[in-house]
């Protein structure tokens, strides 16, 4: 019926997730910091983060729709795509708590960082700004990683 279909969103959406998270992480993020130094790349970053976050959540949610749609017309994978959901629920869990949560409150120390503070109020804006930036990152390789287990998944073949 339509499962070409299906299968082709699960893997365009989650082939456009990973391929952000990829350039994102191995060349925007790098780039910006090399050529801009820290308190431009910051400013840069923080606005370039709602449209990666948007377009992570965008592409976890027509992957989960497909894997859902998936497993009720796939009848010969459904352990197959109930392991696909729990992982892009993961995904966008991971994802949705680092759009909404964590980058507001990286993007408030920041501005805090950068202003009119005390040598010792610095220090623990710093390590709070510092343990909340490896969380993200933290989430985001995890995203990655369970993009690639999706992807791997998602490209399953019947055998003949």
């Amino acid at each position: 019926m339509f499962r070409w279909l299906f299968r082709l969103v699960l893997l365009l959406s989650l082939s456009v997730w990973v391929g952000s998270v990829v350039f994102f992480s191995a060349v925007v993020a790098p780039d910006a910091f090399g050529d801009l130094g820290r308190s431009a790349a910051g400013t840069f970053l923080s606005r370039f983060f709602p449209h990666y976050y948007l377009l992570g959540t965008v592409c976890g949610l027509a992957a989960l729709a497909a894997s859902v749609l998936l497993l009720l017309f796939d009848s010969g994978f459904r352990f197959l795509r109930a392991v696909q959901m729990a992982v892009l629920v993961l995904m966008l869990a991971g994802n949705v708590y680092s759009g909404t949560i964590l980058e507001g409150r990286i993007h408030r120390l920041r501005e805090e960082r950068e202003g009119t503070l005390n040598a010792t109020q610095r220090g623990v804006v710093e390590r709070h700004f510092a343990r909340l930036h490896r969380r993200s990152v933290t989430l985001n390789m995890a995203v990655l990683a369970l993009g690639v287990v999706g992807l791997g998944s998602a490209v399953e073949r019947r055998k003949a």
